[in-house]
Order: C-alpha cells, then sequence, then structure tokens
C-alpha cells in the first residue's frame, strides 16, 4: 500500500498510517535511506500547531535516536522555515509535522533533503520499502551510538531574518495597511512578528492556536473574515496563510479574494518591467491552472509551461530550466532566488514591495486578465476500488467530454480519497442546462465504479 501522496504523507490522526507506533517506524525507515554517509547525523524536525504535534514530534525522535540520528527540534514554524534551517545546521534531513490546509483531526509528515528540497519519489519509494520489509526488530546499535534530541532556541530568530531579506530596505513599509489571518497555524507568531518589523500597519487574526483550531474558518481556505476586516479597516492588502505557512491567498484593497492566476498575473507583469525577466520568458504552472491566464500573459509576450499539481513539480522545473518563477491555483509560488523554497510570507512580501514600487492598487494591477468560468467535482471514492478500475473511468468521462468546447483534468486528491475533475470554459460557448447535465453524468461514472 502506497504510502505517500502527492504532497508527503498526510491522514486522519489515530488510523493507518498516523498513528504514533507507525510514525516511529517510519522514522527507521526515513534514516536508513536519507541519512549520509560520513556525516554529523542530524536531522531537524518541525512541525505546526495541531495537537497530534505532541504525539508526533517524540515519536519521531525516539525513532531517529535509536538509529543514531542527533535530532533538533525547532517548532512549531512554518515549512518553508526548514530551507534555511536544514541548511545553517547541516542536517542530513528534516521532517515536517503537518497536514497543511487540513482540518486538525488530521496530520501528516513532509520530508526534506538537507537543502531544503522534498524528496524525491525514488527516496519515497525506499522508505516504503525499508517500511514494509526492513527487520527493525533485529538492527543492532550500541546503546554509546544513540542519537541525542535538543530544541533550539533561535529557531525563530533565524527564520525570521530569512523572511526579512526578502524586503526591499530602501522602501517605507509603513505605508502600508494589513490585514494578516494566519490560520491559527504554524505562522501564528513569526509572521505579525516580521511585518510589524517591517513597520506595516498591521491587524492580525488567526494567530490563537488553540490545537484544535488550525484552519478553522480562517486562513487561505475561508478568507471571508479576513475580506470583510480589509473592506472594514480601508485596508491595502489582506494576507491569508495556511496551516504550515507554504500557501498564500492575497485580498486587494475592495475585499476581493485574488486567483493564484491573477497573482501570477500581476507579478509576471512586474517582473517583465523590472528586466526580472524578458519577452519570451516561461513562467510555470500546474495542468489546472485557468487557460485565460495563458491567453492573458501572451498578449505581453510571456509563455505559460503546465506541470503536474504539486509545488515540488513547479520548483523542480524552474531549478532543471532556470525559469525565474511559477505558481499553482491554491496559492504555492516559487522564485528562483529566494532564500526561502515555497514560502506563503516570502511571496506576500514581495507583493508588499510590488504595490508599493508600482504605486497603485491590487485592484487596479490585476485588470488585463480574461479567465475562463470553472467547475471543480471532488467525488468521494474508495481508493482501491478506484485503481483496478482507473482506466475503465476516464475512457468513460472522456468520452463525456467529446464534441464539448470545455477544457478538462481529471485527477486523484494525493491528501484525500476523492477523485478531482477540473472543468474550464467560456460561458458563452456552453450552456449552463448542458453543464448541469454534465455534472450529473461525471458523478454517476465514479460512484458507480468506486
Amino acid at each position: 500500500m502506497r504510502l505517500f501522496g502527492t504532497d508527503g504523507i498526510r491522514g486522519e490522526v489515530g488510523k493507518y498510517p498516523l498513528t504514533a507506533e507507525i510514525v516511529l517506524k517510519l522514522a527507521k525507515a526515513s534514516a536508513l535511506v536519507l541519512r549520509k554517509k560520513n556525516s554529523i547525523s542530524r536531522v531537524v524536525i518541525n512541525k505546526d500547531t495541531r495537537l497530534s504535534g505532541y504525539m508526533f514530534e517524540p515519536a519521531l525522535t525516539s525513532g531517529f535516536i535509536s538509529m543514531g540520528i542527533d535530532v533538533v527540534l525547532v517548532g512549531p514554524l512554518p515549512t518553508p522555515a526548514l530551507t534555511v534551517l536544514g541548511k545553517s545546521l547541516r542536517a542530513d534531513f528534516s521532517v515536517m509535522i503537518t497536514a497543511s490546509h487540513n482540518p486538525y483531526q488530521d496530520n501528516g509528515l513532509k520530508f526534506f533533503t538537507g537543502q531544503g528540497l522534498k524528496i524525491s519519489a525514488e527516496d519515497e519509494n525506499k522508505i516504503e520499502d525499508f517500511f514494509y520489509n526492513y527487520d527493525f526488530d533485529n538492527f543492532k546499535l550500541k546503546q554509546s551510538n544513540y542519537g541525542k534530541a535538543i530544541r533550539l532556541k533561535n529557531a525563530s530568530g533565524r527564520y525570521s531574518e530569512a523572511l526579512k531579506q526578502c524586503a526591499d530596505r530602501n522602501l517605507d513599509y509603513s505605508q502600508l495597511k494589513v490585514i494578516l489571518d494566519c490560520a491559527n497555524g504554524a505562522s501564528y507568531k513569526v509572521a505579525p512578528e516580521v511585518l510589524f518589523e517591517l513597520g506595516l500597519d498591521l491587524q492580525t487574526i488567526g494567530n490563537k492556536p488553540s490545537g484544535t483550531n488550525i484552519n478553522r474558518n480562517c486562513g487561505s481556505l475561508f478568507p471571508l473574515k479576513a475580506s470583510k476586516l480589509v473592506k472594514k479597516k480601508k485596508a491595502d492588502i489582506g494576507i491569508c496563510l495556511d496551516g504550515d505557512g507554504d500557501r498564500v491567498i492575497i485580498i486587494d484593497e475592495k475585499g476581493e479574494v485574488l486567483s493564484g492566476e491573477e497573482l501570477i498575473y500581476i507579478l509576471s507583469k512586474y517582473y517583465l518591467s523590472e528586466n526580472k525577466i524578458k519577452k519570451g520568458s516561461v513562467i510555470v504552472t500546474n495542468e489546472i491552472a485557468n487557460y485565460g491566464l495563458d491567453i492573458s500573459i501572451k498578449k505581453f509576450g510571456l509563455k505559460l509551461k503546465r506541470v503536474k499539481v504539486g509545488d515540488k513539480n513547479i520548483l523542480k522545473e524552474i531549478i532543471d530550466y532556470k525559469y525565474f518563477f511559477g505558481g499553482e491555483p491554491s496559492g504555492h509560488f516559487i522564485f528562483k532566488d529566494d532564500i526561502l523554497i515555497g514560502d506563503g510570507m516570502a511571496t506576500a512580501i514581495r507583493v508588499l514591495t510590488l504595490v508599493l514600487k508600482e504605486n497603485k492598487k491590487l485592484s487596479l494591477l490585476k485588470k488585463g486578465i480574461d479567465l475562463f468560468e470553472v467547475m471543480n467535482i471532488n467525488q468521494k471514492i474508495d481508493r482501491e476500488k478506484f485503481y483496478l478500475s482507473q482506466e475503465s473511468i476516464y475512457q468513460k468521462l472522456n468520452k463525456l467530454f467529446k464534441d464539448l468546447d470545455i477544457y478538462f483534468n481529471i485527477r486523484p486528491s494525493g491528501t484525500e480519497p476523492l477523485l478531482r475533475v477540473n472543468l474550464q470554459y467560456d460561458k458563452r460557448n456552453i450552456k449552463v442546462m448542458t453543464l448541469n447535465k454534465l455534472k450529473k453524468q461525471i458523478i454517476k461514472v465514479i460512484s458507480d465504479a468506486c
């Protein structure tokens, strides 16, 4: 059975594979794969604010110590902090305990290299192989060779200094009024501290984690409260982070939530004007991004390249081909020259800088993009049944879309038992009645099969 999804391991706490016993065993399996030869044998463990983090942090720690690896505990901090901390602490690898934007009942593990990059699919497969097949009961290690654990006291300070390097020291950020929503997650303390130190007129919400309120009616998935506050306080920008701080949603001064595509559009125009990119440059996004974005950035001479869903795929493309930046509609953005990889706050600071330099409101900066209408269908599935009848389901769904002027994407969720169907269309070219009928047919095909 596959443990890893599109973004690490994720599931409901207390159920396979998110139990303390399994997480301890996963620590041992990952140690065998990810530790470096002739190294100081060190791993960094970070976490968000979920109550279950108190269970999984010591489970991971015990597993690593039993394999002779020293542990450095740094959380709760945003996931991208591991980019900085992993390098500066010369760690073999690092682990983030989080289920990102999921509710508190879920948790998960994300594994990173010592350089702060997500581990490869090959390493994921090796960890699974050791997890299922290695005889850990007969693993022998002298007690004198067990690892040790420490909690790093200045972890937050190291991360915040890296964040502040994303800002332009020549700008006066005090000109901007900002609403910040930390999703009661990993950014709850460090994000408002950094923005305050930049000089912003700041009001923060979602910064009182209880262990059970992470992502609950707040943050990037629920930006309504922040949107209302932006309008009420006449703020310039709203910033909504997710539970582990790698995702950001931006709200303009009118309280309108910008889509990821709109933010890519704004950033593309800005970096073109700043000569950071040139005409003909490629911007990276994923396969479900709105096709209106392709048309819109083509007008000023840029190209869009699509990869599979997952910020690690965006990052790989940027590294392999030296593209300047890319992003996903969900709010993940990655820049080639960032100290922090895929950091929601780093992206937010870039947007604040852009607004000050352009001296224009976000509602004006997003003008010019014309997006298609989108229908997302997320149908529950039995995963085992789905994989047995996957080919047949795809064939039947493809047949439904034949002869329709519509873009579509079908993919199983890597984090939940869902089959996601993304439809995009120009509303002038398809009738509402046709769409409603199509939706019912799609749900029936999936539910009948699994």
